[in-house]
């Protein structure tokens, strides 16, 4: 399998090989060509790396037992959207007009797929995103984009549900003004509010403010026991320091994405703000059930630690096995053909199957099969959302991640 990446610096370990430019999807003797756009630098660096080992490690083990459709193999085209819209959409035209690609995969911040969307529509490709906002599925996506997360206005109930599960009553909020976490506010007062909480304080801070002293004040003057401060980690980084500088009271929530400590304490997060400052966060996000057989399977294969916890790689590893099993399905690498297999795939009944090897054989037999994946057992609506995504609550001591429980969700 070859790779084709345009930055020098993406990735130890994966070459760039030469291609030949213009093959159509149509043509049966050349590989099938496929987009990994994915955020290996910028907000969600900390991500991308992974994303792309996961795609690899799916289109590996579909090529070295045959690859699809009579022996077409799979390969990967990887770009790095930077965790930007702008740089995005010159990596997608890249992707879509010379690498001409029947797929772009990976994406992973909202704005960047956003800014994507459009022209993958536009030339009738499909697009699996890694991202929440609710804009990406909403509209006429011509049964083309699919949502391998859950959906932003489905993350606030969860964070609301473990603010309360820890007792706390008299709730601040202080939020980014992003599309993202705005669709998520909504859900969160709602649940808040239905648990017998009340939201005292509602600020709202912009993306790259020089300071959010004021914000911070404003929300701490009507005396919460709890703030919930949804956003990402170079803003929260910043809000963390100065809530700890200015010695304010109360249980401090965030996104895993903003706050997760990561691995043995290995996070941007961490790293920056030290174990003091870190210490007592809880945060939450979507995440892959560690306990799922499928999903020990996953980490395994990619050489991680027992109980490691992959909040996008799984279900990326899960969207390239997908595409590659509805190819197959429908004879076709056509978008517009196999794109309307997925849901017969993912949603069953049939046979419970977690790999796109272990689904090709059954497919090639004719059987049905219901596609289980890592990521969670999949199963998405007609939007293209995925449904049920659950959500771990986890919070920081001695700089470390702990996991608290399970806080559910969905689409």
């Amino acid at each position: 399998m070859s790779f084709i990446i345009s930055r020098r610096k993406l990735m130890s370990g994966i070459a760039a090989l030469p291609f030949a430019p213009g093959i159509a999807w149509s043509q049966t003797n050349e590989p099938i060509r496929i987009g990994v756009l994915a955020p290996l630098t910028g907000g969600g660096g900390p991500y991308g790396a992974d994303i792309v080992k996961a795609s690899k490690l799916a289109a590996d083990e579909i090529n070295s037992t045959g690859g699809i459709l009579g022996g077409r193999k799979i390969e990967l085209f990887v770009e790095d959207d930077e965790t930007s819209a702008t740089a995005a959409v010159k990596a997608a035209r890249k992707l879509l007009d010379i690498d001409k690609v029947i797929a772009i995969t990976g994406v992973w911040g909202s704005a960047p797929i956003l800014a994507v969307r459009p022209l993958v529509l536009e030339k009738n490709i499909v697009l699996t995103a890694l991202g929440s906002a609710d804009e990406v599925t909403e509209g006429d996506t011509k049964g083309l984009v699919w949502r391998f997360q859950a959906r932003a206005s489905s993350w606030g109930a969860p964070a609301a549900r473990a603010i309360l599960n820890g007792g706390f009553k008299k709730v601040g909020l202080l939020h980014l003004q992003n599309p993202f976490v705005s669709s998520m506010i909504p859900s969160f007062l709602k649940t808040i509010e239905e648990g017998g909480g009340k939201v005292v304080s509602n600020v709202e801070f912009k993306p790259d403010q020089p300071s959010y002293r004021a914000e911070i004040e404003k929300v701490y003057a009507a005396a919460p026991d709890a703030v919930f401060v949804p956003g990402y980690v170079g803003q929260f980084t910043s809000i963390a320091k100065e809530i700890y500088r200015g010695g304010y009271k109360g249980k401090v929530f965030s996104l895993t994405i903003a706050a997760s400590a990561g691995l043995d304490g290995s996070s941007a997060f961490v790293k920056n703000v030290g174990k003091e400052v870190a210490q007592g966060i809880e945060h939450v996000q979507p995440i892959s059930p560690l306990d799922r057989p499928e999903y020990k399977a996953f980490v395994k294969a990619m050489g991680a630690p027992d109980g490691t916890v992959f909040p996008f790689a799984a279900l990326q590893y899960d969207a390239i096995n997908v595409l590659a099993v509805a190819i197959e399905r429908a004879k076709s690498a056509a978008p517009a053909d196999f794109a309307r297999r997925i849901i017969p795939l993912t949603n069953g009944p049939g046979t419970k199957v977690a790999t796109g090897v272990a689904a090709l054989a059954l497919v090639r037999k004719g059987e049905a099969i219901d596609f289980t994946g890592a990521g969670q057992d999949l199963k998405f609506d007609e939007r293209g959302e995925l449904l049920g995504r659950p959500f771990l609550h986890q919070a920081i001591r001695d700089g470390k991640d702990v996991i608290v429980g399970t806080v559910g969700g969905g689409a």
